[in-house]
């Protein structure tokens, strides 16, 4: 008998437990993420359980686009000895349903590869992509952006187009979530994380880049092409899937989920 519904309080620990058995995670450290990242919501952590136990589990996070609700989808896995039975199909069909029963109508992922999602009616729009930045990097002395100034900068460019994600006092603390520091450059900032960057709003070319030498960017490969974003090569690193989307959305990597 096989049952799908949202995880109980009781049955986190077997969840996280799973999700590291699945995904090979060393469970001190997901657990810590995992109970204390500020999307965590035992009501969006979904299970195919077979004769009782979990076999199937998956993730869903909301996300708000100026065209509507959506969800993203995360950490879809099955047990080694459950695969083939078409579980995973199963689990992720009946959360899609739930959630357009709720009015998140449109889902994203990012994936290794295509064909279970393909089965659900997700298609491939794009990509993402890694590559040294192509100019100068270089760290500033002087101080970083207070972060009221980036939300404001962030809000304004997210407000020009529907496909933009928009970020909410809970999303912003997700992005806070990972220690980063925002630099003034022409017309916006750039999210500096040290050697990499995920996400950058200017209205002209950056001739120098405030991160340090030899700097990684990462993120959609349309972001990075309408950015003009200067990389020395590029590697594609996941698959951007989605279903029921007007056209390609314009996220950052700082939001992945």
């Amino acid at each position: 008998m096989t049952e799908i519904r949202t995880i109980q309080e009781e049955e986190a620990s077997s969840f996280l437990q799973l999700l590291c058995e699945i995904f090979e995670l060393d469970h001190g450290r997901a657990a810590t993420v995992f109970y204390s990242e500020p999307f965590f919501d035992l009501k969006r952590k979904w299970g195919l359980f077979k004769d009782g136990h979990v076999v199937s589990i998956l993730t869903t996070t909301p996300l708000h686009f100026g065209f509507g609700d959506a969800i993203g989808i995360a950490g879809v896995g099955t047990l080694p000895q459950h695969r083939k039975f078409g579980y995973g199909q199963q689990l992720l069909e009946h959360v899609l349903q739930e959630s357009e029963r709720n009015g998140e109508m449109s889902a994203i992922l990012f994936a290794h590869q295509e064909v279970l999602y393909q089965r659900c009616g997700f298609e491939t729009i794009d990509h993402v992509v890694k590559g040294a930045i192509n100019r100068p990097c270089q760290l500033p002395y002087k101080g970083a952006m207070p972060e009221a100034q980036v939300q404001e900068i962030y809000s304004a460019w997210a407000s020009k187009d529907p496909l933009r994600l928009l970020r909410d006092a809970r999303r912003w603390r997700y992005w806070q979530y990972v220690y980063r520091e925002c630099y003034s450059v022409p017309g916006g900032y750039v999210a500096s994380e040290t050697n990499l960057c995920r996400e950058a709003i200017f209205d002209q070319p950056v001739e120098e880049w405030p991160l340090m030498p030899n700097a990684d960017w990462y993120g959609l490969r349309t972001m990075t092409n309408s950015m003009s974003i200067p990389l020395k090569s590029e590697s594609v690193e996941l698959l951007v899937m989605a279903r029921n989307f007007p056209d390609v959305p314009q996220i950052f990597m700082t939001d992945q989920f």
